[in-house]
C-alpha cells in the first residue's frame, strides 16, 4: 500500500462486511455503474487502497458514538499495566520488615514466569499464523479491546486470525509495559531503601547448583557486562535460613551484590521477549488484516467492477427474447461453459453436454486461459452457449468481459447452479436475469439448474 494511503483497520473490515451484505439487494447493473464510476478515480491504485477508497465512497465512516473508544481503552490498559508492574514489585520488596529479598522467589515471579508466558504467547502466535490457533482465555484483558474494536459479537469469522493476532499484539504490549513498571519500581526503591538480597530453600539446593543456574541466566551478558554477574562467593555468603536472626556475618557488599544481576534478568527475560513479540505481532496483524480485507467474499467482484468497463448490450432491447428451456432446444452443437467450477458439486446435465467435446471450463485459471476458452467458443460457434454459474455469488464483470469477446453466437443461457441441498434464491435469479439481459447476444436468459438433493 502506498505510504500516503490510510492503513486498513479492523473497523474497515466490519464496514466491508456490512456493505457486501447490503449489496445483495442491489441490481447487478446498478452495482456495475456505481463501482465503475468510483473506479475511474481509484482503479489504478493497489487492491487494498482501491477497495478502501471504494468503501469510503459507498459506506463513509461514522463517528464513534460511545465515549469509551478503543483508543481510550488502550491508553487505560497501558497505564494500568505500568502501575500494576510497579505495585507488584513494590509489594514484593516491601513485604519483609527486615528488607530481606528472597532471590529465588524474585526470579520465579518476575523472571521465569514472564518468560514462560512469553513462550506460550509465541506458540499461540505461530499457530494462529499457520491457521490452527488454540482458544484464547476470555479473561485476557486484550479481549476488552477486541470486543470494543468489533461492533458485533460473532461477526467477521473470515477475520478470525486477524482478531487473534490483535489480542496477542495488545497482550504483548501490556506484558512489556508491566515489565517496564517492574524495572522502574526496582530502581526507584533501591535508591531509597537498603535491601538485603539473600536466598534459601527447604529443598536444600547446594551453592554450586545456584551458582550454575545464575551463570546460565547471565550467559547473554556475562562477557560484556561482568558487573551484572553474581560471584560464587556472594552466592555462598548470602545463603540464609528463616530462623536466622543475625546477618552481621554477611557483608553489605554481598547483600547488595545481587541487584545488577536481577536487573539484567528483568531486562533480558521479562522485557526484551515481550518487546520482540509485540513488534512481530504488529507486523503479522497488519499483514493478516490486509489479507482478510482484500480477500473478503465479494471484494474481488467489487474490484473487478471498478476496473472493468461497463458492458452494454449490443442488440436493441426489443431484439432480446428469452431462450427456450435448454432441455428442449439443445443438440450436439450446444456448448457448455463451466464458469469458476460452478458444477464442481455435481448436477443434472444432458448427456450431450456432459461429453468432453461439449464441455469447457474458464474463470479459475489465468486470463490467458480464459482467452483460449473464448477462442475455442469462437471456432465452434455453437447455436446455443450454456454458461453454468454459481447462483449464490453476485454477477461479476470478469464473466461479462469474457462473454463480450464471444463472436458468432446468438443465443446464450446462464444456468444458475445452487448450493447443494438448496434452491436458487429469488433475489439471485433477479440479479442474474438482469445481468443476462445486458450480455451481447441477440437472445439471452438465466434459469436455475436443478441439482441432486
Amino acid at each position: 500500500m502506498p505510504a500516503s494511503a490510510p492503513p486498513v483497520k479492523l473497523i474497515d473490515l466490519y464496514r466491508l462486511a456490512e456493505q457486501m451484505e447490503a449489496d445483495r439487494d442491489v441490481p447487478a447493473s446498478a452495482l456495475r455503474e456505481r463501482d465503475h464510476r468510483i473506479g475511474q478515480r481509484h482503479g489504478g491504485d493497489d487492491d487494498a487502497s482501491c477497495l478502501l477508497a471504494w468503501l469510503d465512497q459507498v459506506a463513509p465512516r461514522e463517528p464513534q458514538s460511545f465515549w469509551l473508544t478503543q483508543s481510550h481503552i488502550v491508553l487505560l490498559l497501558r497505564a494500568l499495566a505500568l502501575l500494576a508492574g510497579a505495585m507488584a514489585l513494590a509489594g514484593f520488596l516491601l513485604a519483609s520488615e527486615r528488607a530481606l529479598v528472597n532471590v529465588l522467589l524474585f526470579q520465579l515471579f518476575f523472571v521465569l514466569l514472564p518468560l514462560l508466558l512469553g513462550i506460550v504467547a509465541a506458540v499461540v502466535m505461530l499457530r494462529s499464523v499457520r491457521g490452527s490457533p488454540p482458544a484464547i482465555s476470555p479473561l485476557n484483558p486484550a479481549g476488552l479491546v477486541v470486543r470494543r474494536a468489533v461492533p458485533g459479537p460473532g461477526e467477521l469469522r473470515e477475520a478470525g486470525a486477524a482478531m487473534r493476532l490483535l489480542a496477542l499484539r495488545y497482550g504483548q504490549e501490556l506484558g512489556a509495559l508491566f515489565a517496564a513498571g517492574v524495572m522502574f519500581a526496582f530502581l526507584v526503591l533501591l535508591a531509597f531503601t537498603d535491601f538485603s538480597f539473600v536466598w534459601g530453600s527447604t529443598f536444600g539446593f547446594s551453592d554450586q547448583a545456584i551458582d550454575h543456574f545464575n551463570a546460565l541466566l547471565a550467559w547473554p551478558w556475562s562477557s560484556w557486562l561482568p558487573q551484572a554477574v553474581v560471584p560464587a562467593e556472594v552466592v555462598t555468603d548470602t545463603r540464609y535460613h528463616a530462623a536466622q536472626l543475625d546477618f552481621s556475618a554477611i557483608s553489605a557488599a554481598s547483600r547488595r551484590g545481587w541487584w545488577p544481576f536481577l536487573l539484567m534478568c528483568l531486562a533480558t527475560y521479562a522485557l526484551l521477549p515481550r518487546l520482540l513479540l509485540w513488534l512481530l505481532s504488529r507486523y503479522l496483524y497488519r499483514r493478516e488484516l490486509l489479507r482478510s480485507f482484500v480477500n473478503y467474499p465479494g471484494a474481488a467482484a467489487a474490484l473487478a467492477r471498478m476496473r472493468s468497463p461497463v458492458v452494454k448490450t449490443q442488440a436493441a432491447e426489443s431484439e432480446h427474447v428469452d431462450v427456450q428451456p435448454y432441455a428442449d432446444v439443445y443438440d450436439d452443437s450446444a456448448l457448455l461453459l463451466d464458469w469458476a467450477d460452478a458444477l464442481a458439486g455435481g448436477g443434472v446435465l444432458p448427456e450431450q453436454l456432459a461429453r468432453p467435446q461439449n464441455h469447457l471450463r474458464a474463470g479459475c485459471g489465468s486470463p490467458a486461459e480464459d482467452v483460449d476458452c473464448v477462442e475455442a467458443i469462437n471456432r465452434r460457434q455453437p447455436d446455443l452457449l450454456l454458461v453454468a454459474v454459481k447462483s449464490w455469488e453476485p454477477p461479476m464483470a470478469d464473466l461479462a468481459d469474457v462473454l463480450a469477446d464471444v463472436r458468432g453466437v446468438s443465443r446464450c443461457r446462464l444456468l444458475l447452479v445452487p448450493l447443494k441441498g438448496r434452491e436458487v434464491s429469488e433475489q439471485g435469479q433477479r440479479d442474474w436475469k438482469a445481468f443476462a439481459v445486458e450480455l451481447p447476444f441477440a437472445m439471452s436468459d438465466a434459469q436455475p439448474l436443478e441439482h441432486h438433493r
